[in-house]
Parts: structure tokens; sequence; C-alpha cells
């Protein structure tokens, strides 16, 4: 049986909820990036901004699971600024050569989608299996259905994958 992680970052609880029912609805283990600056209030978003603007590095807490220790890897990002969070690209740095198969999502107030995914490609080394961008306009069922495509393209790589492993 296939194993999946999903793993995202979080400022203001948006991409942490998509990321639990991502996990929940693949059976996989979810993770939370964690560091230790607050980016709550005014200034916790105006210090966000900053970081992702500038691409300043920043400290992100040490990840409690083993990302080769799965199939594959779905990553969440909040888009900042028409960027990646900071705290994502950290961890996709940090990751970068023990990933497997990969997958993206992102949660954006517009648009900025296209250049996330292309930061995110470049950053894991690799195509991502999956990619899905969640704006906040939508509505709870159009979301739904997004989430159900990412899902269904995500299944399927693990369809192959345990396929390949009954080849063998």
């Amino acid at each position: 049986m296939s194993k999946v992680l999903v793993v995202c970052f979080s400022r203001s609880g948006t991409t942490r909820a998509i990321g639990a029912a991502l996990a929940e609805r693949l059976h996989a283990d979810f993770e939370v990036i964690t560091e230790p600056v607050d980016r709550s209030g005014p200034l916790g978003y105006l210090r966000s901004l900053a970081d992702a603007v500038f691409t300043r590095s920043v400290h992100i807490e040490e990840s409690r699971r083993d990302v080769a220790n799965y199939d594959v890897v779905v990553v969440g990002t909040p888009v900042w600024a028409g960027t990646i969070s900071a705290p994502v690209r950290a961890w996709l740095a940090i990751h970068r050569r023990k990933l497997p198969h990969v997958a993206f999502f992102c949660t954006q107030q517009m648009r900025g989608d296209a250049k996330v995914f292309r930061e995110m490609t470049k950053l894991a080394g690799k195509q991502p299996v999956a990619r899905c961008a969640l704006t906040a306009r939508l509505d709870a069922q159009a979301k739904q259905r997004f989430i159900e495509i990412f899902v269904d393209r995500i299944e399927r790589t693990l369809a192959r994958i345990d396929n390949l492993e009954w080849a063998v």
C-alpha cells in the first residue's frame, strides 16, 4: 500500500484546513510546517510579505517525518505577494534530495498559482504529478470539485506505483 504525506504551511488557517482535508481523503499522514517566528496579526502579515518579496531565508522547525518513507508528498502553500510562502520555500530546500513523487496545492486570494507552481517545481527538483490552486472567491462546491480532481490524479499515480511494486 502506497504511503502519502501531506505537508503545508498556513498563516491564517486556510491552507492548513485544505491540507487536513486532503490528508483525510488520501488516508495520508499530515504535517504542518512550523517556525519560531510569530506571523499573526498585522506585523506578521507584513513580515510574511517582506519574506516573500525579498525571498528571505527563514528558519523552520525540524520535520517530524522522513519524506523518504513516502511514495508521494503533497506540499501546500499560501500565495504571498504572488509567490511561494517563505516557510514552504525553506522546507522544499531542506527536503529536495529526499523527495519522492510530489504534488502541489496552493491557496490564494486572486492569482499567482502559475508562478508558485514553477517555483515549487524548481525547488523540489521534479515535476509534480498533480497541482491544485484554490482561490478564495470559489464557492464550496467548486473547491470540492477541484479537490476531487486533484485527489483523483494523485490516486492514479499511487495505483501506478503499486502496480510497479507488484511487477517487480
